[in-house]
This record gives C-alpha cells, structure tokens and sequence, in this order.
C-alpha cells in the first residue's frame, strides 16, 4: 500500500490535499547562504505565517496542503525546526527531502564526503535518512544523531550544461537510495538544462522512471524538451512562479497546455520554489509559496480556459501519485 513519508510520519496519499512539490520553509545555513545570504530561510515563525498563506489559499481546491521541502543533505536542513513549523499551522503537512544540491553548493567538494566515500557508502546515509531518521546535524559533522524525523524525496542536481563527475557519483547514490526504498527523487536542473540528460541517466540506472520527477524545467520553454522526459515515463516540475527575471509566467501556462493537449497532464508537478527569503511574503515580497492555489491555478480556470479537472490533476493528484511510494526497505 502506498503512503507518502512526512516529517510526522506516513500517511495515505489522498490525505495531502493541495501540493507544493519543491519549496523551502527552513533552512539554517550551509554553502548556498554561504554563496547568497538571501537563501538564509531560519526563522520558524516567518516560515509558519509563509505555510499559512499556502493552506489558506489551498482551501478554494482542497483540504489541507503539503509542501516538499527540497533542501536536501548538507545543505542547511533544520529538521527540528520544520517540526515546530508544522506544529504551527494546521492543516499542513511536510515532505523533507535527502539526497544532493549541485556541486558548487558543496564549497569543499573535493574534500566533502561524497568524494572521500563510496558509492555505496553514499547511498547507506541516504537510505538512513528515509529509514531510520535524518541526522540533527544534517551529516555536517563527525557524529550522527538520528531524529525521528524520516526523508520522503530524494533530491539530485547538475551544473548547468553538463553534469559532472562529482554529480555522476552522488547521482549512481541517488538511483540506488531510491531502488532499495522505493522513494521518488525529485531533481534540479539549472536554468533549464540537462533535463532529457537527468532523466536518462536516472533510468540507466535502474530507477523507476515513475518516480523521476525533472524539476525546474519551466526555465526552458521548449514543450519539446519536456516531451522527451515524459516519454521516457517520468514527470516533468514547473516551479519558479513569477520570477520575471527568467521568463514571465506565460511560459508555464503555455508548457501546460501544450503538454496535457501532447498526452501528458498526469505527469506534471507544480512548485514555487520560493527558496529565498526575498521570495516569500513574510520577507516583503509580493509573492510567496501560496502562489500556484492562489494566482496561478485560478489564473488558468478562469482566464486561461483550462479545464479545472486538469488543475485539480496538476495541484493535487498528479502530486498524490508520485510522492506515494510503497517502502521496499525499513
């Protein structure tokens, strides 16, 4: 039977309502705030106010909503702070993710431990993280202390234009934690590239394509890219709302429409990817991780002409699927 794994624990998929399927809520420091401040995501009160304005806005399509926080090992994760997060908000729910960022993330990466360890050895800590508990001090340190806290997505990301070997090794990790638990990996591309290249890879692997999401693909607007990752079986994620900067969110309306009229509306995710604190209202942005429930999905009903059971696919069934794994391991 399939659940999807929660920071409080498994639950039925058809219990997660509204989906936000990469976001961040807490993030304590690590080699992206070391790179940009603004990634600093530490407080548990501004980040229960950010999820509150998600559930409330959730409300006009389902009951309750559920954010998957994508920052993944060594990266700033602050389990126990997205614990008191959800403890704050009813009607939310949490999916912490393992797993890895890009290389440059990793400001030492010639001596961090996915260099210095083993394939396999890589892929044991993650399995541990979905299994048992991810670590307290987010494997930043010599000592491990498990939480109760379990992961529910495997994170893996490249460079942009190429993955590296770096990312290859932390990738062949990635394929065999979800192997050997039946977890889904939910990916970054940057700005758009080495989506079909992710994917295949994932594949060759051996990693159920079912359980491949590609994210971040609405930076490329090309719907023939993204047909290429949903051939293969596997999920394309539009996030990044109304990141003007990159491409107006026309973009994504149009990847919408063009890839469910193509075959494949049961294989896109949406996210927003708010992972800055200038991203989210509670910061003074205009925006925030309420953003798909609240401006763009109605966006889509009534002024784009698509038709709300679509919508309904694209907030909350599509995510239902995908996040819902049956534990092969723990």
């Amino acid at each position: 039977m399939a659940v999807v794994r929660t920071i409080n624990g498994d639950v039925s998929p058809d219990t997660l309502g509204v989906v936000n399927a990469h976001d961040h809520l807490i993030r304590v420091g690590a080699g992206e705030v070391y790179i940009d401040p603004d990634h600093l995501l530490d407080d548990v009160d501004k980040a229960a106010q950010e999820a509150t304005y998600f559930v409330e806005a959730s409300k006009s399509w389902a009951a309750g909503g559920t954010i998957i926080d994508m920052c993944p090992a060594s990266s700033g994760r602050g389990v126990l702070k997205t614990l008191q997060v959800v403890e704050k908000v009813p009607g939310l729910q949490v999916v912490q993710a393992t797993g890895f960022h890009q290389q440059k993330v990793y400001l030492e990466w010639r001596q961090s431990w996915v260099n210095q360890y083993t394939v396999t050895q890589i892929a044991d800590l993650l399995i541990a993280d979905i299994v048992e508990g991810i670590d307290r001090f987010d494997y930043m340190g010599p000592i491990v202390e498990r939480t109760n806290v379990k992961a529910g997505v495997i994170k893996w990301a490249t460079a942009y234009g190429k993955i590296t070997e770096w990312e290859k090794k932390s990738g062949q990790a990635v394929a065999i934690a979800s192997k050997e638990t039946g977890c889904p990996i939910n990916t970054h591309v940057t700005a758009g590239t080495c989506g079909p290249e992710q994917a295949r890879f994932l594949v060759d692997q051996g990693v159920d394509p079912a359980k491949i999401a590609i994210g971040h693909m609405q930076r490329n607007w090309d719907p023939w890219v993204h047909e290429q990752i949903c051939k293969l079986g596997c999920y394309v994620e539009l996030d990044g709302t109304n990141r003007i900067k990159y491409v107006p969110d026309n973009t994504r309306v149009n990847l919408v429409k063009t890839l469910g009229e193509k075959g494949y509306g049961k294989q896109i995710l949406l996210g927003t990817d708010s992972g800055k604190a200038s991203y989210q209202k509670v910061y003074g942005s205009v925006s925030g991780i309420d953003y798909d429930p609240a401006v763009f999905c109605p966006r889509l009903v009534e002024d784009e002409g698509v038709d709300r059971d679509y919508v309904n696919d694209l907030l909350i069934n599509n995510a239902a699927t995908f996040f819902g794994f049956e534990p092969l391991a723990g």
